[in-house]
């Protein structure tokens, strides 16, 4: 199999905490979380800067595994390896590492940032293989527009003491959005950072999750266990291993 190797984790580490600190409710997070392990080891696919990561190895013990040593880096600055937390480098696919796992997580559309669909695949297989019994694959991700646009610009928007728009392109055959986020500072200096997704349908996700001899169990559209309808923008899919 050939693996991506989508650098997001490079690019984005600086800044990864400051735009994004706000994302969800942590303690929330940690709560659907933690109810899913009881009290067994959880795995975090891309546990970038730790953002769910730390507050949760507060309550079991957390193995994070990133391929970015820049996101890594960050991580341990604000909490070093302990006996509850370890983090890993390497391909979140290629280098997943041994289970048994209580849940592995993959948060906020971590699965779309595996840029081919056989490496998504070959995501969930591995993680249902490293599932402990009655353990549990939890997926997070943005359900994509019906249908989606080739191309959009994002009204520009403050955060911290840059002035960001968007720029992204949509590949609808190969279900590949390439953007950029384009920074402007009083100084005039400009940063460009390249972000990449593979995105994948609610249906497609279930199918690789049912052909890694997973079932859904459960699906919201937030962690604080808001129903998933049609209108939902964002899913949260537990699935454990098919009897």
């Amino acid at each position: 199999m050939t693996y991506s190797d989508n650098r997001y984790g490079d690019v984005f580490a600086e800044v990864y905490d400051a735009w994004y600190h706000d994302l969800d409710d942590v303690d929330t997070c940690v709560g659907f979380i933690a109810d899913l392990a009881d009290d067994g080891r959880v795995l975090e696919l891309g546990v970038g800067t730790g953002r769910l990561a730390i507050a949760l190895a507060e309550r079991l013990p957390v193995v994070g595994i990133d391929n970015s040593t820049a996101m890594l880096e960050v991580l341990l600055a604000k909490c070093p390896s302990t006996a509850t937390l370890t983090a890993v480098a390497g391909h979140m696919v290629a280098d997943m590492p041994a289970g048994p796992f209580a849940v592995v997580l993959a948060a906020y559309n971590t699965l779309f940032n595996l840029l081919h669909a056989d490496e998504q695949r070959a995501c969930l297989a591995e993680a249902s293989a490293r599932l402990a019994v009655g353990g549990h694959v939890i997926i997070d991700c943005f359900v994509p527009a019906a249908p989606m646009p080739a191309t959009s610009i994002g009204e520009p928007r403050m955060r911290g003491d840059a002035r960001v728009a968007t720029e992204v392109q949509v590949d609808v055959p190969a279900q590949r959005i390439d953007g950029t986020f384009i920074e402007t500072y009083a100084s005039g200096r400009v940063v460009r950072r390249q972000w990449a997704v593979r995105y994948a349908s609610v249906e497609e996700i279930d199918a690789m999750a049912h052909a890694a001899g997973l079932v859904c169990e459960e699906r919201w559209s937030s962690y604080a266990k808001d129903p998933f309808t049609d209108d939902s923008v964002r899913h949260i899919s537990v699935y454990g291993r098919a009897a």
